[in-house]
């Protein structure tokens, strides 16, 4: 996976002419110097993750600390998850959606790579109304029904890093995810790790003022920016009639 300083590598889902209205999910993405796997949720007005289960996750949430008061510029120092999927929620960081983070650790980045890689995997099911995510690093920790890509069965593996609740009877409606198609790919600095270079890049923000800057002047520096893949797997279930009832 891209590592290093000015690297913003994701692999989500989206459709870009109506964003944010039909969604966005971001299956894993990090920036910089991350370690840990995020998984993210970018929705219009009306979808959060305030009615996730109890013993459903083992990740925890991002926070929105510090947030300026739009009329005074304070900074509003209360603590808070970044539960709301709204990408213009008041009391979060404009476009940070409702975010889980791996803690398992060393699922991302340079820690990642060492490790020879790993399986991300989404799980998108709206007959059981969930979205749940996992990372498996390094490979020998690949559940057996994922590793023979036959036939994978999510409910035989151990509890995801994410839980979002979506569809009938919870916070956020099934139909704010719609017409999705796969995106992989890497970005530099932009709105993310260009600004939070002077927040991950302790010692680069030391010698330049910019990300920008920095990934101009140090294209060295992005030799190990790029993925690669052993292969994408998208699988659907057959329609079954017990699913009626749910």
């Amino acid at each position: 996976m891209p590592e290093g300083c000015g690297t913003w590598p994701a692999f989500w889902l989206t459709d870009e002419a109506n964003w944010p209205v039909n969604g966005e999910i971001d299956i894993v993405e990090g920036v910089n110097f991350q370690s840990d796997a995020k998984t993210a949720l970018h929705t219009a007005k009306g979808c959060d993750m305030f009615d996730v289960p109890q013993g459903t996750m083992t990740g925890t949430w991002d926070t929105a600390t510090g947030i300026p008061d739009k009329k005074t510029g304070i900074p509003d120092m209360t603590f808070r998850e970044a539960k709301n999927c709204f990408v213009y929620d008041p009391h979060q960081w404009i476009n940070q959606g409702c975010v889980a983070i791996s803690a398992d650790g060393g699922t991302m980045g340079a820690p990642l790579n060492k490790k020879g890689g790993g399986i991300f995997a989404l799980e998108w099911d709206p007959v059981y109304r969930h979205i749940r995510t996992w990372a498996f690093t390094p490979h020998t920790t690949v559940p057996e029904n994922l590793s023979d890509r036959v036939m994978p069965n999510p409910e035989e593996w151990p509890l995801p890093y994410g839980y979002f609740p979506i569809g009938d009877q919870t916070n956020c409606e099934g139909t704010n995810f719609r017409n999705m198609r796969l995106v992989l790919n890497t970005a530099f600095c932009g709105s993310v790790a260009g600004n939070r270079f002077n927040v991950d890049c302790k010692n680069e923000s030391k010698a330049f003022k910019t990300c920008n800057e920095y990934i101009k002047s140090r294209p060295e520096a992005l030799d190990e920016a790029y993925w690669k893949i052993r292969g994408v797997y998208v699988y659907q279930r057959e329609w079954e009639k017990a699913w009626l009832g749910h």
